[in-house]
């Protein structure tokens, strides 16, 4: 069957949600260096040209499959708590990265978004992504205000600042590739790469204690 071109918005939005797919199951299985459109081109229906039609680069299809994995991160941890119940600070931080560690990729896709994937997307695509983050970190933002009622808007937002940094900044240390570790072997380095869940767990903790406890940074 030759392909048909898609012209109405329905289909158009179909053909964008097929690449995508494909490029998600591509991406999982042989990573960002393997993902090309002549990987998606293999999988699918759609000719490199055809592919283009759509996306500019990797990288677009690339904030679409971030898009798609925070929300449904958002709502695995909205869903997680229950409306009028106690959490403790502990139980609170262990829910939030229990489900952050089961959107594994999301992590792994922002640790590079700033440094490589933004740098080679359109600035209409990454408008785009913008106005869907701007959506979800209010998601976010009324949910952690919601577990942290006594918290001030400035400490929520520096909250909200270090906790994804820390998530997207650490994860990188704690998933060497087999090259790194075998420098470090040559090095003769005793350097051991940290334990994502415990690391972070222990700084979202104190982090969640300040907000607890209303525990800011004396402004000069």
């Amino acid at each position: 069957m030759s392909f048909q071109r898609a012209r109405s918005e329905d289909q158009i939005q179909d053909r964008i949600q097929e690449i995508v797919n494909a490029a998600s199951i591509i991406y999982d299985s042989v990573g960002y260096e393997g993902l090309s459109f002549s990987t998606i081109s293999e999988y699918t229906k759609f000719t490199r040209p055809n592919i283009y039609k759509y996306f500019k680069t990797k990288e677009e299809i690339l904030l679409l499959i971030m898009i798609k994995d925070f929300k449904s991160w958002i709502s695995r941890l909205s869903k997680s708590f229950k409306i009028n119940k106690l959490y403790s600070i502990y139980k609170i931080g262990e829910i939030w990265t229990d489900t952050l560690i089961e959107h594994e990729r999301l992590i792994e896709l922002y640790a590079i978004l700033f440094t490589t994937i933004e740098k080679n997307v359109s600035v209409e695509a990454l408008a785009e992504f913008e106005k869907e983050c701007m959506v979800i970190n209010s998601t976010i933002l009324d949910l952690v205000s919601q577990l942290f009622p006594n918290a001030s808007n400035d400490s929520l937002m520096n909250f909200m600042y270090s906790v994804f940094t820390l998530a997207f900044g650490l994860y990188p240390m704690c998933k060497l590739s087999d090259l790194q570790l075998e420098a470090i072997n040559l090095a003769g380095s005793n350097y051991i790469a940290p334990d994502f869940k415990k690391t972070y767990m222990a700084s979202l903790y104190q982090l969640m204690y300040c907000l607890e406890h209303s525990i800011e940074i004396k402004k000069d």
